[in-house]
């Protein structure tokens, strides 16, 4: 049996996933879904990804564990708030413990916060001979203490213990970039309600990691208020009609609100792919693969592949792996694209 592990991705909604590792060259391949379950969190109760509710969104994930029933409740969960640090850093070459005792010295010049007010992490990409010795080059992760604590203090008063904090768009980048990805630069890109993750890699190595504001629920707001008060599943219409502008009536104003309020995140990813091709001339990306809940906006796609001429797909998070009995593949279906960050959290393995 390969590592078996629980991760917990929390958002406008809770996703929880129990996934275990194959035994192969890539233990991402073959892996089994054991079980899986979500659940939505009430409007209010996380604003602008401050959690304001503590207690309702710990009775939130309680809820989603005991319909997942995962074998365990020690869990990895992922952070994606704005406000966690990602820098590309190069530190003196060492085991990786004496590394991550040494990052608040190595890396207090990079962080927006005192070092002893963060909590710190590297994720080692490559190795080379400085002048000054061989270096380590990887991405320097930093959060506050404080919201550590919190989402700690949440998950520890819903029953679950947490073993492994990660960030998000590492979650992302380990649950899509495998096989044919790992040899080129690929741009994943996860659209969610709350927040939009954009994981860069190279050759299969994470180069750089972007959480933007801007999400999915922007057209909800915009539509919503386009239709006057009119009763509508406002979800529905989303994907229904999206940024289709060669629709008429009701579909175009949808569809009108939902380009416009669309069209701004459309913009920020663009200006990221664009930094990532003038930072490494020669190396720009070569592929968008998009998940969350807006991969499904019909036009998104389409407008995004416009904006930065290149191709894009949808990612299927599902596609090599195994379904365990636990788990209602049939309710899965048409938003696979949905669980790409928990499943990658879990392959993480515990840590």
């Amino acid at each position: 049996m390969g590592t078996r592990s629980v991760a917990i991705d929390i958002g406008a909604t809770v996703r929880v996933a129990d996934v275990e590792l194959a035994n192969g060259a890539d233990p991402r391949d073959g892996a089994t879904l054991h079980s899986y379950a979500q659940r939505p969190v009430p409007p209010g109760v996380i604003r602008d990804g401050v959690i304001e509710e503590p207690a309702a969104l710990a009775s939130v994930i309680r809820q989603a564990v005991s319909i997942a029933k995962p074998s365990s409740k020690r869990v990895i969960v992922g952070l994606g708030h704005p406000s966690v640090v990602v820098r590309e850093i190069d530190v003196p070459a060492q085991n990786m413990d004496k590394v991550r005792e040494s990052l608040a010295l190595n890396a207090q010049d990079q962080l927006p916060m005192a070092p002893e007010d963060a909590v710190l992490d590297f994720y080692p990409t490559s190795e080379y001979q400085a002048q000054a010795g061989l270096t380590l080059r990887g991405l320097l992760v930093a959060s506050s203490r404080e919201l550590v604590r919190e989402i700690v203090s949440v998950l520890d008063t819903a029953g679950v213990r947490v073993t492994g904090i990660d960030h998000a768009a590492l979650g992302l980048w380990r649950g899509g970039c495998r096989g044919a990805f790992m040899e080129h630069t690929i741009a994943f890109v996860d659209v969610g309600a709350s927040r939009t993750l954009l994981t860069v890699s190279q050759m299969g190595v994470p180069t750089l990691i972007r959480v933007l504001p801007q999400s999915s629920s922007d057209a909800n707001r915009a539509i919503a208020n386009a239709l006057k008060g009119q009763t509508a599943d406002v979800e529905a219409l989303k994907r229904e009609y999206g940024m289709d502008l060669n629709t008429s009536g009701n579909a175009r104003t949808v569809a009108e609100a939902a380009a416009h309020a669309l069209m701004p995140l459309v913009e920020a990813i663009r200006n990221t792919l664009v930094y990532v091709s003038s930072s490494n001339p020669g190396s720009g990306v070569d592929r968008i693969v998009l998940t969350g809940g807006g991969a499904y906006v019909r036009g998104f796609g389409q407008a995004l592949s416009s904006a930065t001429r290149l191709p894009v797909s949808i990612g299927d998070p599902l596609a090599s792996m195994r379904i365990g009995r636990k788990v209602d593949r049939g309710a899965l279906q048409g938003r696979e694209a949905e669980l790409a960050t928990v499943i990658g959290l879990a392959m993480g393995g515990q840590k």
